[in-house]
Order: C-alpha cells, then sequence, then structure tokens
C-alpha cells in the first residue's frame, strides 16, 4: 500500500501500509533447478520483467525478480508461499483463484477473512498463514513444511537471505510506489505460473483505466481538492509522504497531497506526524486506511479535528476493501482511482463504480459480488454521512 526498496526491516514493518512489499518464496522441488543465480548485469527498469525465453516448455520458465536474479523452473509452479501482504490476492486474481497458494502472511490472511476473498473463495481461509512476523521476517520451518515451489519475499538480504540458505527458491521483489511494481508482479506471478497471457491481459485493463483517468483529470485542469492518507490514524498517526503508491494516485486523480506539496514531510513511504501539521495542512478530503480500525464517525467526533476543512465538510471516508484492500498497490487499483475521483469530484448523479467493480471482479475473479457484498466493500454504511456518498448506493 508504499516503501520503497524496503532495505531495512523497519522500513519494512512501516510498509504495511502498503500491502507493500511482494515476497515468492520457495523451495525448489525434486526436478526443477537447484538455485537461483545472480544476472550479472540486469537492464535498468527491466528487472522485473520476464525475459525474452520465459514461456513453458521443454526449455523451461525463467523469470528475473526486481534484485536481477534469475529463478528458473521446469514448469509452471503449482505451490506458492506469499510474504507481503498483497501478494496472495495477486497471486489469486492472476490465476483466477487460490489453488495454487500454499501459504501467506498473517495480514494477507486477515484481509481475506474480512474482505471479498473470503466470501469468493472459502477455501482460502484454510491456507496456512503462520509463516512470518508482522515485519516479514520468515518463518523458514513453517515455510519448508509446505513444500513450495517458490517463495515471493521483500528483496531485503536479511529477510531473502534466511530462505535461500534453506534451499528454497526466493522472488525478491520491490515496491517504488509507482503503477510499474504492480504490472512487474503481475507479469512475474503470470510467468511462473506459466499464463503470461492473463498478465498482458491484466495490464492492458489497467492501463485502459488509467489513461480514461488521466483524461478526466486533465480536461478539469488545476484546482483539485488537497487529501491526506492516514496509514495509521488511531495510537498515533502516519500519513502517506513521498515515493508512496497513495501520493501516486492522489495526484494521479488530479487532486494534490499537502504532505508532499511545499509545506510537506522528510522522508518517504508511511511517515509520522502530530495533529497540528494536520491542522495546519487543513485537508479538504481525509481517507482512513484499512490497516487501521479507525472510522470516520471516530473523526468528526472526536474535538480535536473539528477545525479541519475535510471534517467541517463531512469529506471523511474509509477506503474501500475489497478482494484486497485498495490503498496499497493492488490488483483492484483501477477500481480505488475511479472511487477517488468520484469521491473527490462529485458529479451529483449516481456512480457506476457498483457495475464497474461487479465488471471488474468477474474478469479477475470469475464472481460478481451481491448488492450486499458491494456495500460491504464500499464500506455504505460507515461512509454513509460522508458528503456525496450516496452516488455509491445500490439505487
Amino acid at each position: 500500500m508504499s516503501i520503497p526498496e524496503a532495505n531495512r526491516r523497519s522500513v519494512l514493518a512501516a510498509a504495511l501500509y502498503a500491502g507493500g512489499a511482494l515476497f515468492l518464496a520457495s523451495c525448489a522441488p525434486a526436478g526443477t533447478s537447484p538455485q537461483s543465480t545472480p544476472q550479472s548485469t540486469p537492464p535498468a527498469g527491466t528487472a522485473g520483467t520476464a525475459p525474452p525465453d520465459s514461456a513453458s516448455g521443454a526449455a523451461g520458465i525463467q523469470v528475473t525478480d526486481q534484485r536481477g536474479t534469475v529463478l528458473s523452473f521446469d514448469r509452471p509452479v503449482t505451490r506458492v508461499v506469499t510474504i507481503p501482504m498483497p501478494a496472495a490476492s495477486l497471486l489469486a486474481a492472476v490465476d483466477q483463484g487460490p489453488g495454487h497458494l500454499a501459504g501467506m502472511h498473517n495480514a494477507s490472511w486477515v484481509a481475506m477473512r474480512d474482505g471479498a476473498m473470503g466470501a469468493m473463495y472459502p477455501e482460502a481461509l484454510n491456507i496456512p498463514h503462520d509463516i512470518a512476523t508482522t515485519d516479514f521476517t520468515p518463518n523458514v520451518e513453517s515455510i519448508r513444511a509446505l513444500n513450495p515451489d517458490v517463495v515471493v519475499q521483500w528483496s531485503d538480504a536479511q529477510l531473502t537471505a534466511p530462505l535461500e540458505q534453506a534451499g528454497m527458491k526466493v522472488l525478491g521483489i520491490t515496491n517504488t510506489g509507482t503503477q510499474q511494481d504492480v504490472d512487474t508482479w503481475t507479469a512475474l506471478f503470470a510467468t511462473m505460473l506459466g499464463r503470461p497471457d492473463r498478465a498482458a491481459q491484466m495490464k492492458a485493463r489497467s492501463d485502459g483505466q488509467q489513461k480514461a483517468i488521466q483524461a478526466e483529470a486533465a480536461a478539469r485542469g488545476t484546482g483539485g481538492p488537497g487529501i491526506i492518507y492516514f496509514n495509521r490514524f488511531s495510537g498515533g498517526l502516519k500519513v502517506a509522504g513521498n515515493g508512496s503508491y497513495n501520493d501516486f494516485y492522489i495526484k494521479l486523480i488530479g487532486a494534490h497531497n499537502p504532505a508532499t506539496g511545499p509545506q510537506g514531510l522528510q522522508g518517504k513511504g508511511m511517515v509520522g506526524v502530530d495533529v497540528e501539521q494536520v491542522l495546519a495542512w487543513d485537508p479538504e478530503i481525509i481517507l482512513l486506511g484499512n490497516f487501521d480500525d479507525a472510522m470516520p464517525a471516530d473523526v468528526y467526533g472526536n474535538p480535536v479535528w473539528q477545525s479541519v476543512s475535510a471534517v467541517r465538510s463531512r469529506r471523511v471516508y474509509k477506503v474501500p476493501l475489497g478482494g484486497y484492500r485498495w490503498d496499497p498497490p493492488g490488483q483492484e487499483s483501477p477500481l480505488m482511482w475511479r472511487w477517488l475521483t468520484d469521491v473527490s469530484f462529485p458529479s451529483g448523479n449516481r456512480s457506476a463504480l457498483r457495475d464497474e467493480t461487479n465488471d471488474y471482479f468477474d474478469f479477475l475473479y470469475r464472481y460478481r459480488p451481491s448488492a450486499s457484498e458491494l456495500d460491504k466493500i464500499l464500506w455504505t454504511e460507515a461512509n454513509g454521512t460522508s458528503a456525496d456518498y450516496r452516488q455509491f448506493d445500490a439505487s
């Protein structure tokens, strides 16, 4: 949801907001290449894309991860363990089901339980999820027992080395707060699963939505609202700063992020902030993320925030929770862009987001949510007293 590169464990812990770093850890089964080998000179900007010979077949499959490490497989992988949070749901979207997901981070499992994924794929709730700590440190023995073909993990050497030393294949990925990361992760997963065409399909849908959002923003011109995204609100404030995916999509829709403006914060990713700074920014819209339990009512009812424009105009919103959290980068990010556009620039008419969500879920998961499931995804009850949110009602 984002932490660049996650080079330190403390940074990775902060990346929880981003749903951030994706990690596939794998243990090579008999018959696969025994270990990954480093690529000597990975071309800049292409380390996460599959090399030309990455198709499955007699020569097997090769992928180059975001460390520049080449992984080889004799056949498409069938048992994948994912450590970073978005990886589990992204794998299910690429594969159109959780059948090849052998283990996942507990935070991924919680998102499945509380979000739409558990309803779409109830069998996924039986997948082991005690494989890593909150800071992504792997439980090597638990993962080894799952006999994975590959493990997805952040590229931090402290996190990948224990798995590789235990003989498992590790796909290292990074999160730089851009849509390109999502495209790279999708391509890596699709290639390993033997479904390269699926990555092209997903990218085409995402690219089309991004171009549409950009065109709308260009037509409106400047002057969009100031939006602050809270990764943490209860028990300490953290907002999206430079290099975060949240900052990317706030600007994508034609709004601005005071935390990265002229009076913004130093540092990248999720940055701690005090109340006085938020009051000085006076955001017009406040977004509450899904890595925290805070709801709009908690903000509206707190005397500390009564002078903030977003509170006075009742423009505080809980970010939707679908197959995964919409606030970090993921396969449902195009829906997040549409939702945020409609929240930020309401037309006065009913939003088309419910229909778009149904179509997108059918494409990603072969599942069309019911009206009540869409209400849950969009937090229509929690957001119901916020301005212009009736546009997302069923009728």
